[in-house]
């Protein structure tokens, strides 16, 4: 019995020591910025191309200019880096018109994580969205919609941009 009552201090006594305090410095993780999330899937090389293999768009074409399937852009690469909370910067290749998309410049975050402004002004609202099944490629889906004015009139303009990794298994992609 007196072995029993040592063996019950002993367990209580581990119990108690082993449970410390929480609130040590260094143990509580940072909140994540849901602004450096989409920045950072921002980074890299897009290009466009119908996104006819994504089961939630029946059919999606590159660009449209008020509504209406352009094809001048079709072979339109934007390069994105530096994507964090405060923004990045962009360059494009192939671009049919430095009007619509200058060749180079910066962008911020507007109001929220789904709308951005390049530094010529123009507010894009933006749309990021990965399609991945594990047996393919990761395929990230970029829809990028905005207005611009030509002859004091406003044009409405959507790219629908494609980054596939070349491994399902890239989480750096």
């Amino acid at each position: 019995m007196n072995q029993n009552k040592y063996i019950l201090l002993f367990s209580m006594l581990f119990i108690f020591i082993s449970c410390g305090d929480d609130t040590d410095e260094g143990t509580s993780l940072a909140p994540i910025n849901p602004l450096d999330t989409q920045g950072n899937l921002l980074n890299g090389t897009w290009n466009l191309e119908p996104l006819s293999d994504k089961p939630s768009i029946k059919e999606v074409t590159p660009v449209t200019k008020d509504g209406m399937v352009v094809d001048v852009f079709n072979n339109m690469t934007i390069t994105i880096s530096g994507g964090s909370a405060v923004g990045g910067s962009y360059s494009t290749l192939n671009n049919y018109d430095n009007k619509i998309w200058p060749s180079i410049g910066t962008w911020n975050f507007k109001n929220d994580k789904n709308e951005i402004q390049r530094s010529d002004g123009v507010v894009m609202s933006i749309f990021v969205e990965l399609i991945h099944n594990y047996a393919q490629p990761k395929r990230y889906f970029l829809r990028i919609s905005f207005t611009t004015t030509d002859d004091n009139k406003e044009v409405d303009w959507v790219f629908n941009f494609v980054r596939e990794c070349s491994s399902p298994f890239n989480d750096a992609c």
